[in-house]
């Protein structure tokens, strides 16, 4: 079995309310609230990289863990915001940690990313290639929004979060959440569908359109989403895998305790909440309070839903993510 052995996060301290936003959107704080559910997000200092906040994660989930970063022996970071096209920016955290014997890279499956991370960590782990991996997903997405658009510049906020992985073959540490014997990964499913890629994408900068003072000038490096589409697109896929994983496991929407949906539209959550009869006691939310962090906001609401002891010892958890790609995903944990 493979289990998460320490959570861990972390959210830079500039905190834009909505009223921030006024200026740039016209968008009263009160209509930001009731279209997005989100009151305020976090934004990355000048000074900080998404390595940067990816670091700090990581050395709050092996804290949490009782792990030293020597411990690990593969280091996995989910990001569409690195640092630079390459290296890696798992390998700046893999420095930054001074984690000498380690594999190292990042993956890109928008905000599905951490749970596609976690999967692939898992199957190194369950194939004897590593015994304690570190899954981190961190996003700047500030820098790649632009601030006029009412689109994107209301929803997306910076943060970090990581978990660490073990094998029950691995030496036994009691880390501060418990022992071995609970938090297994019991069954993850992965989806994609690239023929709606340009719903959410950011045109230039890569091998198709490369950088220049036209593409610049022609605001080409911040993000476009179609919302309508993604927002449809999202209830009835979520629903439907819900439904899937969950038949597959012999499980109902009832045995499961917390679920911790992907922290992009509270609309959309309520819509999945409505359609799979989830009441709302069963479902964690950290969106208000740091907006859509993407591929990172699965990892920050289950590590503070952990630390907050929202989720206890014999829990079944639900992890589920709808993103760019376009690309899903879920996962149940038994805590």
């Amino acid at each position: 079995m493979v289990y998460i052995a320490g959570t861990g996060s972390y959210l830079p301290q500039s905190i834009i309310s909505n009223k921030d936003l006024f200026d740039a959107t016209h968008l009263t704080s009160e209509y930001i609230e009731k279209i997005t559910g989100i009151r305020e997000r976090r934004k990355a200092s000048p000074e900080e990289a998404t390595s940067d906040l990816a670091t700090r994660a990581a050395l709050s989930a092996l804290d949490s863990a009782g792990l030293q970063a020597k411990d690990i022996d593969l280091v996995i970071l989910s990001t569409t915001a690195p640092d630079m096209p390459f290296p890696a920016t798992a390998c700046i955290v893999q420095k930054n940690l001074h984690i000498n014997k380690a594999a190292a890279f990042d993956i890109n499956a928008s905000c599905s990313g951490f749970l596609y991370a976690l999967n692939i960590a898992e199957t190194f782990i369950r194939n004897g290639k590593a015994d304690t991996a570190l899954v981190i997903a961190s996003e700047i997405k500030s820098r790649f929004v632009d601030p006029e658009d009412k689109e994107t510049a209301i929803l997306f906020g910076d943060g970090a979060g990581a978990v660490v992985l073990r094998g029950t073959k691995s030496p036994f540490s009691q880390g501060r959440l418990g022992g071995f014997s609970e938090r297994n990964i019991i069954c993850t499913r992965l989806f994609s569908d690239g023929r709606n890629w340009k719903w959410i994408h950011l045109p230039a900068g890569g091998s198709r359109m490369p950088a220049t003072s036209s593409t610049v000038a022609s605001g080409l490096h911040t993000m476009e989403m179609d919302g309508g589409k993604v927002y449809r697109a999202a209830v009835t896929t979520l629903q439907q895998m819900i439904s899937d994983i969950l038949k597959e496991c012999s499980l109902r929407v009832e045995d499961i305790n917390t679920f911790v949906f992907h922290q992009a539209n509270l609309r959309i959550i309520r819509q999945v909440q409505k359609r799979l009869g989830i009441i709302e006691d069963q479902v964690l939310l950290t969106l208000p309070f740091y907006g859509n962090t993407s591929s990172a906001s699965i990892p920050i609401t289950l590590d503070y839903a952990v630390r907050e002891g929202r989720i206890k010892n014999g829990d079944m958890v639900l992890m589920a993510s709808f993103g760019g790609g376009l690309t899903w995903g879920a996962s149940i944990i038994s805590w």
